[in-house]
C-alpha cells in the first residue's frame, strides 16, 4: 500500500514537472514571438526614418534649391544690367549670399540622405563623406575599402553600415581630439565588417555607454541597437590615452534572427 502511494505521489510529481515544462516551453516562444515582432518594427521604425529623411533631402535639393539658384541667376542678371556702382555691388553681394545659401542647402541634402548611396552603392558614399569632412572640418579620414566593383549590398544594409561610418567619423572628429581617424571596410564570409579606429584621447566604454545624458554615449548606443537589430555585432574598445576603435560586423542574406 505504502508503495502504491509513494508511486502515486512519483507519478504525481513527473506530471507536475512536465507540465511546467510544458508552460516554460510555450512561455520561450512566446518571448521570442514578441522579440522578433520586436525587432520587425524597430527596423520598420528606423526605415521610415530613412524615408523621411530621403523625401527631406529631396524636397531641400529640388525645391529650395532650385528657388535660390533662380534668385542667384536673378540678381546675377540685375548686377549686370544696372549702371549704378551701389547697386551693382548690393546686387552683387545679395547673389553671393544667396551662393551661399544654396551650397549650404546642398551639403544639408546630402547630409540628411546623400543621393549616392542609392545611386552608386556604400563605397563611393563613404568617399565622398570623407572628403566632405575633411574639406569641412580637415578632419582627415583615411579609407581603406574593398574597391573589387563586386555585387552591391541590400540597400538596407548600405544605410545601415553608411550610418554607422557617419555616426563613428562624427563621434571621432568631436571627443577624439585626434587629427583624423581611419575607415575599413571589408567583406568577409559571414557578413561585412566595418571599422573606424582614432589615435586620440580615448574613453572608458563602459561609463560612456552608461551615460544616460552624453550626447556621445547615445550616438554610440543608438549605433549599438541599429547593428543588433540586423543580427550584428558591435565592439567598442578604447581606453584613456589610447585612442578609440569601434568595428560592427552584420552579416548579409539570411539574418541571424531568422535562422
Amino acid at each position: 500500500m505504502s508503495s502504491d502511494r509513494s508511486g502515486d505521489a512519483l507519478a504525481e510529481l513527473l506530471g507536475r514537472i512536465e507540465s511546467s515544462r510544458g508552460d516554460h516551453e510555450r512561455l520561450l516562444a512566446e518571448l521570442w514571438a514578441s522579440e522578433k515582432r520586436f525587432r520587425a518594427l524597430a527596423r520598420r521604425v528606423w526605415q521610415v526614418q530613412e524615408e523621411e529623411r530621403r523625401r527631406l533631402a529631396r524636397e531641400l535639393h529640388d525645391g529650395l534649391g532650385q528657388m535660390l539658384t533662380a534668385l542667384k541667376n536673378e540678381l546675377d542678371r540685375l548686377a549686370a544690367a544696372t549702371f549704378d556702382p551701389k547697386t551693382a555691388q548690393g546686387l552683387a553681394s545679395s547673389a553671393a549670399l544667396a551662393a551661399e545659401a544654396l551650397a549650404s542647402t546642398r551639403e544639408l541634402s546630402r547630409l540628411l540622405r546623400p543621393s549616392m548611396l542609392d545611386d552608386l552603392g556604400l563605397e563611393p558614399s563613404l568617399r565622398w563623406l570623407a572628403r566632405t569632412l575633411g574639406e569641412r572640418t580637415g578632419f582627415a579620414v583615411e579609407l581603406d575599402l574593398p574597391g573589387d566593383g563586386g555585387e552591391r549590398l541590400p540597400p538596407e544594409l548600405e544605410t545601415l553600415l553608411f550610418r554607422v561610418a557617419q555616426e563613428a567619423l562624427t563621434n571621432a572628429l568631436k571627443h577624439s581630439g585626434a587629427a583624423g581617424a581611419k575607415l575599413e571596410l571589408a567583406r568577409r564570409r559571414r557578413g561585412i565588417v566595418l571599422v573606424v579606429r582614432d589615435e586620440g584621447r580615448g574613453c572608458e566604454p563602459a561609463e560612456v555607454l552608461a551615460a544616460s545624458e552624453s550626447a556621445r554615449g547615445l550616438g554610440l548606443r543608438s549605433m549599438r541597437d541599429r547593428v543588433e537589430l540586423h543580427g550584428g555585432r558591435f565592439e567598442l574598445e578604447s581606453k584613456p590615452g589610447a585612442g578609440t576603435r569601434i568595428a560592427v560586423e552584420v552579416p548579409f542574406g539570411q539574418r541571424r534572427e531568422e535562422r
